[in-house]
């Protein structure tokens, strides 16, 4: 009897033992594998500049073949609106990044407006745009506009994101009014077959009609989110955006010719596509 009363006072003694160990357990378990949430994440968006297969650079002969002719183009200016950029997740949803104005560009100094005021604005490289605040979720593509829209394009006192018009990227010569040059390359070009015979390019386009609208699809979704780290390398091919007919003869391209300057936006989104597009884990 007396062996019984012992034994069953031990129960109690083992029984919370057990259930401390438990819940110790169960602490260290948490500990070891906490559940992070998943915010707002970030992303690169890289514009890489190329002609062909060669690394775009100013003041470097490239060659390029319009019709029978073979010219070779040394460019001292790049420089074009990226506008209203856009992710699309995998159910279609669209995420539209906030006063997103972006001028992609390679340059040399250019004078502000001209000279008019003896300042210029400074030699720049740049092809990568940091995008933030985006939704966690997984992407399946990039949209974005090459230009800026008629809303800030008819009205330059308007500004958002990095619009302004002390950049030397508006014109008082495309209509009536100011306006914004939409994209915007010159330099010199020489016939391959007579290196004496040079002339100046300027390749520009702008007006609302050129407003445009490049998607491009990734391979496979990408993950943005607070705990992952992600990136969309695009390509830019120069080769592709002077690919015009008789392009010596029409070495100036602008408002004047609605006609060349349409083919010259449409070069654009054409010359625009996927390198690669990766995320991983922080």
């Amino acid at each position: 009897m007396i062996e019984k009363y012992i034994e069953s006072l031990h129960k109690p003694a083992l029984l919370l033992a057990g259930l401390s160990l438990l819940a110790l357990t169960s602490c260290n378990d948490d500990e070891a594998s906490p559940v992070v949430p998943e915010l707002e994440g970030t992303t690169n968006l890289m514009i890489d500049a190329r002609f062909g297969d060669s690394d775009f650079e100013l003041n470097k002969a490239f060659r390029a073949t319009s019709g029978d002719q073979s010219l070779d183009y040394e460019f001292t200016r790049l420089r074009y609106w990226v506008s209203n950029v856009i992710l699309v997740k995998e159910s279609g949803e669209e995420f539209i990044l906030p006063n997103s104005y972006y001028l992609m560009e390679e340059t040399g100094e250019i004078p502000v407006q001209d000279g008019t005021f003896g300042k210029v604005y400074p030699a720049n490289k740049r092809e990568e745009i940091e995008l933030s605040g985006i939704p966690a979720g997984d992407y399946k593509s990039v949209k974005f506009n090459i230009g800026v829209e008629p809303k800030y394009n008819d009205n330059l006192t308007l500004q958002i994101g990095e619009l302004t018009p002390l950049n030397g990227m508006a014109k008082d010569s495309w209509m009536w009014f100011t306006s914004y040059i939409f994209t915007s390359a010159a330099g010199k070009m020489s016939l391959a077959s007579d290196a004496g015979q040079t002339q100046n390019f300027f390749l520009e386009t702008g007006s609302n009609e050129m407003y445009i609208q490049k998607s491009v699809n990734f391979e496979q979704p990408i993950r943005i989110s607070s705990t992952t780290s992600s990136s969309i390398e695009l390509i830019l091919d120069m080769q592709k955006v002077v690919n015009i007919e008789n392009a010596w003869d029409n070495a100036v391209i602008g408002a004047t010719d609605v006609e060349m300057m349409t083919k010259l936006r449409d070069n654009y989104v054409d010359a625009v596509s996927l390198n690669t597009a990766t995320s991983s884990l922080r």
